[in-house]
């Protein structure tokens, strides 16, 4: 139980401490707000720079001015809009079987057509032998949230393709809800990061096959992906290497740090207007080396309410009718979400497991194994949490 006491006090320390530090992080904002407007003309020394530089941080590529702004183009007459999320419950070790489920919500949002809406979800339960283990290093081993979380992802963007199968009407926009990055892939061994990345790659090259730009709406982003191609700026030094950064060796705060804690959509939010979108820029995730032509740039974008990160992947950003779709189809999806796309929020809506499912789908399973005359078992951790003893 919570000593709310404790905890009221360190509330009030936080929000104190919050406070005293407002002021200089509006400067710090501003002070990035110009340095992105210093490079308008400049911007391809800066680009050089950041591509002969070494830094200890993530570095967005571009190839206009960080600080240009796009206006928001006129949408189509008709179009569809297509969205998936997923939800799951993970293998429990301590439950009465191993099992785990994925439950994938997706819908389809006409306008301008003469089609009805189409919103689904669709369960799936693993517990065979062969969707319970994977190939690591070499090795069999069990999955565990990770790989859950990684496999639930490419459900999501083969329900994408599902829907782009069924509905031949265009333009159509698919949107998933976060990114198309893979990073939690990066370090991993490479058979199976191999067979994440070939499931995944095929999918999106169905979805450019089919006609269907694909994005990744990022709500409330945290990304410093620009900011820290701007911090490369900073740095008097030709190129930066920040491993030998004399500053840091002296224990000193550098050049640099004068927007260090800045956030892109921080950035964004005062060079942005409502339905306007920031320059293309690319990621340069280690992964994304192996995308091949699906590598991905994203934008900002201002949503009403918010600043957004859109990701589409490269042969998109390519096409300049596909990217304006984009930007319209989901400028458009927030403003009929209060804020936030409607057709995502409506996927989630189909996909997500609460609390008191989860609990009845595990009563299920233990009815299912009684009435198949198995033996259900649980471990003492489990029966401690559901039987209080004070």
């Amino acid at each position: 139980m919570l000593n709310f006491v404790e905890v009221q006090r360190q509330l009030m320390g936080m929000v104190q401490e919050q406070a005293s530090r407002r002021q200089d992080f509006g400067q710090r904002v501003g002070i990035a707000e110009q340095e992105a407007k210093r490079w308008t003309a400049g911007y391809p020394h800066l680009a050089r720079k950041i591509a002969g530089s070494k830094t200890s941080w993530l570095v967005a590529s571009f190839q206009t001015p960080p600080a240009q702004v796009f206006p928001l183009p006129p949408r189509p007459e008709r179009w569809l809009v297509f969205a998936s999320d997923g939800s799951q419950i993970f293998p429990d070790r301590h439950e009465a079987m191993m099992c785990y489920l994925l439950n994938i919500g997706s819908v389809m949002l006409p306008y301008g057509f003469d089609l009805p809406p189409q919103l689904n979800n669709r369960p799936r339960l693993f517990y065979r032998e062969h969707e319970l283990y994977h190939r690591w290093g070499g090795r069999r081993v069990l999955v565990n949230e990770e790989v859950v979380a990684l496999r639930r992802h490419l459900r999501e963007i083969g329900e994408l393709v599902r829907l782009a199968q069924q509905w031949s009407q265009r333009p159509a926009v698919a949107l998933v809800d976060g990114t198309l990055i893979l990073w939690t892939l990066e370090g991993k061994p490479p058979d199976f990061r191999r067979e994440i990345l070939s499931r995944f790659l095929k999918a999106m090259d169905n979805l450019r096959q089919l006609g269907v730009p694909v994005a990744g709406y990022i709500s409330s982003p945290g990304s410093t992906d620009v900011i820290n191609a701007l911090r490369v700026g900073l740095c008097p030094y030709p190129f930066a290497n920040c491993d030998r950064c004399e500053w840091l060796q002296r224990n000193e705060s550098p050049p640099c740090a004068v927007i260090e804690g800045v956030t892109d959509a921080q950035l964004f939010e005062r060079l942005l207007k409502p339905g306007e979108r920031s320059a293309l820029f690319a990621s340069n995730s280690q992964i994304l080396s192996e995308y091949g032509d699906h590598r991905v740039h994203f934008f900002y974008l201002h949503a009403g309410l918010e600043i957004a990160r859109v990701e589409i992947p490269q042969w998109v950003a390519e096409n300049d009718e596909w990217l304006n779709l984009v930007h319209a189809v989901i400028y458009d999806q927030a403003q009929k979400g209060r804020g936030y796309p409607v057709a995502l929020a409506e996927a989630h809506e189909q996909a997500v497991v609460r609390g008191a499912e989860r609990e009845l789908f595990y009563e299920m399973l233990e009815t299912a194994l009684v009435r198949q005359g198995m033996k259900v078992s649980m471990t003492f951790k489990l029966m401690a949490k559901r039987t209080p003893t004070i």
